[in-house]
């Protein structure tokens, strides 16, 4: 069953360097909270992380303690079959909308499992509406 639910990532910025992605997974593991979605980039000698945690205030509270700096943004989680198109139609469905999508990453299990999304919009509320609907169609796979 696909779902979809407003959450909230963590954003930081760290120096682009060797053991930056270690240090940060020690300093959330080792004090017992669990990484449940991640992304990074590195431009410009900086690494950008985004990440879903089974704790996020927690997590935050931690990491600023620590120096980093996190910010918390609003995100969707969309929990979908794993198969060829269900990133298209959601992307063509919020394209028709007119909604901007900032930023999206996610993992797979394999083939005829599941696949998360995480991503943010301009538009998040309107967003949720949109998928809601189109997740809620009995033939929204094959339309």
């Amino acid at each position: 069953m696909e779902t979809i639910s407003s959450g909230m990532q963590i954003r930081l910025v760290t120096e682009d360097r060797i053991g930056a992605i270690a240090d940060l997974a020690d300093s959330i593991s080792g004090s017992g909270f669990n990484i449940e979605g991640i992304s990074v980039s590195t431009s410009g000698g900086k690494a950008f992380f985004c990440l879903v945690t089974d704790s996020n205030s927690k997590v935050r509270r931690l990491l600023e303690e620590k120096g980093y700096g996190p910010e918390e943004e609003e995100v969707l989680i969309l929990s979908l079959e794993n198969r060829p198109g269900a990133l298209l139609k959601v992307a063509q469905k919020l394209r028709d909308e007119g909604i901007d999508v900032k930023s999206l990453y996610g993992t797979t299990s394999g083939e005829g499992n599941r696949t998360t999304l995480v991503l943010s919009s301009d538009k998040n509320e309107k967003a949720i509406e949109v998928l809601k609907f189109i997740l809620s169609l009995s033939d929204w796979t094959t339309s």
